[in-house]
């Protein structure tokens, strides 16, 4: 299966691509095999207005860049506790407060 992350950014936008494809800027969030890590997020992160747009939940409410990153951290926490787990198909989070490296 192909490897793909998605990738964050601070308004609370979510994106998918390759390890290559993620932008200078961007907050890792989540890997796992591309069969699985679209559907992962697609249960679980905010569904925008436009069409196949996510969003962290909380973080494009959040007054500020705290607000934002405690909404990313509680998403992160909450996603993480699937990790390693037979149903999560492979997709891991990162660690809240410890985005994954490039």
């Amino acid at each position: 299966m192909t490897p793909q992350v998605a990738w964050c950014w601070a308004s609370g936008l979510i994106e998918m691509g390759t390890e290559e494809q993620v932008p200078e800027g961007g907050i890792i969030i989540a890997r796992g095999p591309k069969a699985f890590l679209k559907g992962e997020l697609l249960a679980a992160a905010r569904h925008g207005w436009e069409r196949d747009q996510l969003l962290v939940p909380g973080v494009p409410e959040a007054a500020n860049q705290r607000e934002a990153a405690e909404a990313l951290d509680k998403f992160l926490a909450w996603r993480g506790k699937s990790n390693g787990r037979r149903g999560s198909n492979g997709v891991i989070y990162s660690q809240p407060g410890k985005p994954m490296d490039c």
